[in-house]
């Protein structure tokens, strides 16, 4: 889920917003989620359409959420927030990395198996990633980088 919240993050930065700190990025999205639908048009009326399509989408993804994975996501990217600037940069390199390198066909399991990290504990992770279930389906790469990922993202 944090993978979800640090892309919309991330995904900010083409969006015209891209010369402010990422935590004013977030707040940004934030005031744009929160507006009623009349203050939001006048917002985004002037950006460009490709960007204007995209925040659009993200809000609209967002709106259609089931209240209790919103409060998730919510809580997780708090957690973000609070985490040290050199801790959400690191985490922000890992992501790109992982959208980087992973193949595309793996990325859904990718995030399925980093979910399934993050609920345990640093040996039941050992074990995890070692497993011939994780090694048919990652090189020592991508596991290496699943466990660092889940290793520095927030709870």
């Amino acid at each position: 889920m944090i993978i979800r919240v640090l892309i919309i993050t991330l995904g900010l930065a083409g969006l015209g917003l891209w010369a402010q700190p990422p935590a004013q990025q977030a707040r940004a999205l934030e005031k744009l989620r929160r507006m009623d639908p009349e203050e939001r048009e006048r917002a985004l009326q002037d950006m460009p359409p490709a960007r204007r399509r995209l925040i659009e989408q993200r809000l609209d993804r967002w709106n259609r959420m089931a209240p209790a994975r919103k409060q998730r996501l919510q809580g997780s990217f708090e957690n973000f927030r609070q985490m040290k600037p050199e801790q959400q940069e690191n985490l922000r390199s890992l992501v790109r990395k992982f959208n980087e390198t992973m193949p595309a066909e793996k990325r859904v399991d990718g995030r399925r198996a980093l979910t399934h990290l993050r609920k345990l504990d640093p040996e039941a992770r050992k074990k995890f990633l070692a497993s011939p279930r994780m090694k048919d389906r990652f090189n020592d790469g991508e596991r290496e980088l699943l466990a660092e990922m889940a290793e520095n993202m927030p709870d």
